[in-house]
């Protein structure tokens, strides 16, 4: 298997296990945020690297967190009461998208410059 598509799947387990013991938020908050953090970034990773077209691996990323994100924004307005669908748009999708774009980086750096990565040890 691919190692950024590991080390990303690392990366959400990390990150999802950090926000449902840092958080006294209901269950159906942490599921929604969960979910829509996994199609956000790993399924964001996993279409990358399968690369169905030829479309930069950036874009497909940009693409999977605006899906995400969409998606986050339009469930946690069902499931939050005082939360409304766009409120606070201007803030929530540019930080989001930068935040996932940072993610998809750090992945793909941790996979390829990590100490478990069998091609940088060579022959030794």
């Amino acid at each position: 298997m691919n190692l950024t598509i590991i080390t990303s799947f690392l990366f959400f387990v990390v990150l999802s296990l950090g926000s449902l013991f840092l958080s006294d938020a209901p269950a159906k908050v942490h599921a929604v945020n969960i979910a829509c953090f996994f199609v956000a970034f790993f399924l964001g990773t996993v279409v990358a690297e399968k690369r169905p077209s030829d479309l930069p691996t950036y874009i497909i990323w940009l693409v999977a967190g605006l899906l995400g994100l969409f998606a986050w924004d339009v469930v946690s307005s069902l499931v939050i009461v005082k939360a409304g669908v766009f409120m606070g748009w201007y803030i929530i999708y540019p930080v989001g998208l930068l935040g996932i774009l940072c993610l998809q980086i750090m992945a793909r750096a941790a996979s390829k410059f990590g100490p478990f990565n069998k091609k940088r040890q060579g022959d030794a």
